[in-house]
């Protein structure tokens, strides 16, 4: 493994980069981490992943990491010494889509895994059917670990990469032998529910116990905040107080509110389903960060002891950076490990599984994985 970075951010750096890691001598797969920043179109960099003879998998974030810096321009590309199985998958935002079978008439009968580094449109509707489909297709047997790509001004653009090209409303799943340890954690406490979710619509949730949604979270979050919605926009207050979806024997499921529409019904990232329990959530700095240095514990403890990581693997939601501004930097330094280099992202949703529970698409939450590569 070998990261080669570009700080410009130009086609032609881009360009010179992946020559770079193309020269290296043990280049088999090209992971790359690209800032929305950069302002790539398909049109710019088609032609350079067209032509690659080895697979690329990878993403264009709001902000890439590598170690403790943060870089708002420019790419990360990482050079891999096994060669991946790349999986990509259209039509993420189509609600008529089978996943499953689309997966199944892509994987071999012979294709056994130990990590799927998993990447898709954050803003995709189907995303959270998607990452059903892939646990349905390969289950426990594997470590997962990604996000969701897109832009820092949350507006549609081709945002996933692979050998294709620069594509919107697409998945793509990178399979390697690697072994690997996986920590997911988000530091939100539960302030109050549960409440059910009597109705919603993807990720619109209409009623809470046959309530309207939106009055049944303003009367919990105004008398725990002190702030009235009236006087601050929905947000401001909100990125606060997510809901959390209630899981057997692990921590809740963060559901991030964003918005309200025109019947003031609560708009969230990601689809929240009708019939599940939710419960009104909340945390500050403090609590965070200290989760997302779990999150690196987690994955320690999770990766086997006859194996050595010479790669760790950061996700951290881009509400976990807006909700942390200046102290962001201070949640980066405790998920990054001594010795280890360390590539990220911040991301439109976390997808994870350490391999001994569900797999889940998240809001809201810190991943850290290591990585075996050699």
């Amino acid at each position: 493994m070998k990261i080669f970075e570009d700080r410009l951010g130009s086609v032609e750096s881009l360009r010179e980069t992946v020559a770079q890691a193309l020269e290296w001598e043990g280049t088999q797969s090209l992971f790359m981490l690209v800032c929305d920043g950069n302002g790539y179109t398909p049109e710019l960099i088609d032609p350079l992943l067209n032509e690659l003879d080895v697979p690329v998998f990878g993403g264009v974030f709001p902000m890439v990491t590598r170690g403790t810096e943060q870089l708002s321009k420019g790419n990360l590309v990482v050079a891999l010494s096994e060669r991946a199985v790349v999986y990509r998958v259209p039509g993420t935002d189509d609600p008529e889509a089978d996943f499953e079978e689309m997966l199944d008439e892509l994987v071999g009968d012979e294709d056994e895994f130990g990590t799927l580094m998993v990447f898709t449109d954050g803003l995709s509707c189907g995303n959270t059917r998607f990452v059903d489909a892939l646990y349905n297709i390969f289950g426990l047997e594997v470590n997962y670990v990604g996000g969701g790509a897109g832009a820092l001004s949350l507006k549609r653009v081709p945002c996933v990469i692979s050998n294709e090209g620069l594509q919107l409303d697409t998945a793509v799943c990178a399979g390697f032998r690697m072994r690997s340890g996986v920590g997911v954690c988000h530091g939100w406490t539960t302030i109050d529910g549960p409440f059910q979710v009597t109705e919603s619509e993807g990720n619109t949730i209409k009623s809470l116990d046959w309530r309207p949604a939106f009055e049944v979270y303003r009367e919990v979050v105004e008398a725990h905040s002190n702030t009235q919605f009236i006087s601050v926009p929905f947000f401001d207050i909100a990125k606060a107080y997510p809901f959390g979806i209630a899981k057997m024997g692990a921590e809740r499921i963060v559901r991030d509110p964003v918005t309200l529409d025109g019947d003031r019904n609560i708009i969230c990232v990601v689809d929240v389903p009708q019939g599940v329990s939710v419960d009104i959530m909340h945390g500050d700095d403090d609590s965070l960060i200290q989760a997302a240095h779990g999150a690196l514990k987690k994955a320690q403890a999770n990766f086997p002891d006859d194996a050595s990581p010479n790669l760790a693997l950061v996700m951290d939601c881009l509400s976990r950076v807006l909700f942390l501004d200046e102290k962001f930097g201070d949640e980066l330094k405790t998920m990054v490990p001594e010795n280890i280099e360390c590539v990220g992202a911040c991301s439109l949703g976390e997808i994870a599984n350490s391999g001994k529970d569900y797999l889940e698409l998240y809001n809201k939450t810190a991943v850290a994985a290591l990585l075996e590569d050699a």
